[in-house]
């Protein structure tokens, strides 16, 4: 039988790929991790690592077993911090994905949520939906707000939306959209843009309100980050289309223009329907169902 520290010793080396950066994670010496993983293979009978003198990689039984360590150290913590929350307060760890258009209004409720459970370690992690919902599926998250739920009927995910909110297009200061106060997306077939990278919520619901329109993106550039949209519409390189609340805040100089018709994202905070969640989660989820207003964008 594996026992829980095989697991967090195979866990460390199969997210580093690295086994002297694993040790320091673990604060062990590297020749000690490298037997008890070698003990570990004799153990099972099977190669969890391929390693030559340049790299370490998962074999295809390393990488399934990856996958249940994940899950298991998940479950495990999670009875620690449930046991601990019984012992005197709500204490424990969230790992908490969000989307980079929700960080802003995220971070004060995470002020105020941090403020009433100071026993409680919020891990935060930026990544498009489709990694933070990989991530929840695994256990490797234990929440996330992510910018758009996908059409799931397999009851796998527990969501609470966030609220909703216009994509509008963003400009240089001296374009020619810059003084319009809105555009027919129709219109935009042609116009250079940015787009954001395969994995976006937004750059689905991009994709879908021009397919609607019957126009298609021009992606002159492609990203992953607001800020470098940002940046290259005001520098008059492309258009950009952001959330509504991610264009007014402070940064490089643009101007925003309303689209027509007007997409719309719909953030939602999205948990594991499998698994129940730990009192700190279940604290968090209580908190952003009981306080709205702290996730609000003004109209």
């Amino acid at each position: 039988m594996i026992s829980s520290r095989q697991l967090e010793y195979f866990r460390a080396v199969a997210r580093e790929l690295h086994f002297t950066r694993a040790a320091e994670t673990l604060h062990i010496a590297q020749p000690a991790l490298s037997q008890h993983i070698r003990n570990l293979e004799r153990q099972l009978g099977l190669a969890l690592f391929e390693r030559n003198n340049h790299r370490v990689e998962l074999t295809a039984a390393g990488a399934t077993l990856f996958e249940h360590a994940e899950r298991v150290l998940s479950d495990l913590a999670a009875v620690d911090d449930e046991m601990s929350a019984w012992s005197g307060g709500t204490r424990g760890r969230i790992r908490l994905g969000t989307a980079r258009g929700v960080v802003a209004r995220l971070a004060r409720l995470l002020a105020e949520f941090c403020a009433a459970y100071p026993g409680v370690e919020v891990e935060l992690r930026e990544e498009t939906t489709d990694e933070m919902l990989a991530d929840v599926y695994a256990g490797r998250l234990d929440a996330a707000t992510v910018a758009a739920l996908p059409q799931l009927e397999d009851g796998r995910l527990k969501s609470h939306s966030l609220g909703d909110e216009p994509l509008v297009l963003v400009s240089a200061p001296e374009s020619p959209f810059a003084r319009r106060r809105r555009v027919a997306i129709a219109t935009l077939s042609g116009v250079d843009l940015v787009l954001y990278g395969p994995g976006s919520a937004i750059r689905e619901a991009i994709i879908a309100a021009f397919a609607e329109a019957g126009a298609t993106p021009s992606v002159r550039f492609e990203t992953r980050e607001y800020s470098t949209a940002r940046a290259l519409a005001s520098a008059g390189l492309a258009c950009a289309i952001l959330p509504r609340s991610v264009a007014e805040e402070p940064g490089h100089p643009v101007r925003l223009v309303r689209l027509d018709p007007e997409p719309v994202w719909r953030p939602a905070l999205a948990w594991s329907a499998q698994r129940r969640p730990a009192p700190a989660l279940a604290a968090f989820i209580d908190f952003v169902v009981e306080h709205p207003e702290l996730l609000s964008v003004a109209g």
